[in-house]
This record gives structure tokens, C-alpha cells and sequence, in this order.
């Protein structure tokens, strides 16, 4: 469990010297899996120390980057206030969705990997508000990030 706290928390100070800097599919894949991957990594951990229930890890790491993909697309407005922007490049609003949809799915395997109990009802409903907001919104263009030349 240390050992995946003090990752965690590593990496997310590697993001944060680089000024969140996302520019390329993989950059978003090492923020999602740093800033959620990660933390799905330590509430497993902590899990199986509890009461036993084990996961598939990397399952986990794709529920995590799942919920995190959503988010950076339902909070674009907000973060691009703050000075961030964690799409990259040239990306519309249909990359992002695709790039969380693919995610959902090892994010749909993992909660069915979950025996009944607690991490299961934990996992539950942040899951099903992200499949809520991709199936419900209506993704329209987005203003994005002029592609490096």
C-alpha cells in the first residue's frame, strides 16, 4: 500500500513540475493512469486488506482512466479557466469521447469482476454517471488547442 501511495504521489508531482503539459495520446495516457490509475491501484490495495476482495489490477487502471477521461471532457470550460488543458493536441470533442469509451470497457469488466460488497457498491455509481454523461450530452465541437507546427 506504501508502495502505491508513494507512486502516486510521485507521479503527480511530475505532472505538476511539468505544468500539466499534455500534448499526445500517450502524455493523457500517463496523466489519466498517474492522477486515477493509480489511486484505483492503492483502493485495491487497500481492498484486499480490508476484507479480502481482489481485483484485477489492470482492469482497475482502465476503471480509473475511465473516470478520469469523463471528467476531462465534462470539465474543459472549468480547467481551461485554471490555465489547463488536458486534451492533446488537435484533439475534438469525438476524440476525447472515443478515448473515454475505451476505457468504459475495461472499466464495465472490472466492476463485473467485483464480487458483491463494498468496493463493488464504492465502484458502482461513479461508473454508471460516466456512461450517464457520454450517452446523454451532446458532444459538439469544442474550442481546442492550436496543433503545434
Amino acid at each position: 500500500m506504501w508502495e502505491t501511495f508513494a507512486t502516486m504521489a510521485e507521479r503527480m508531482a511530475d505532472w505538476a513540475e511539468s505544468g500539466f503539459a499534455v500534448r499526445e495520446e500517450q502524455d493523457l495516457d500517463r496523466y489519466t493512469y498517474a492522477v486515477a490509475g493509480t489511486l484505483v491501484l492503492l483502493l485495491s490495495d487497500l481492498w484486499a486488506w480490508h476484507d479480502g476482495t481482489r481485483s484485477s489490477r489492470t482492469l482497475g487502471v482502465g476503471y480509473g482512466r475511465a473516470l478520469q477521461s469523463v471528467n476531462i471532457l465534462l470539465d474543459r470550460r472549468e480547467d481551461a479557466g485554471r490555465g489547463v488543458d488536458f486534451w492533446p493536441d488537435g484533439w475534438q470533442a469525438q476524440d476525447m469521447v472515443r478515448y473515454a469509451a475505451q476505457d468504459l470497457v475495461l472499466a464495465d469488466a472490472y466492476l463485473a469482476g467485483l464480487p458483491d460488497g463494498p468496493a463493488r457498491t464504492f465502484c458502482a455509481e461513479p461508473l454508471a454517471r460516466a456512461h450517464r454523461a457520454l450517452a446523454l450530452r451532446p458532444w459538439a465541437p469544442t474550442p481546442r488547442k492550436p496543433t503545434p507546427r
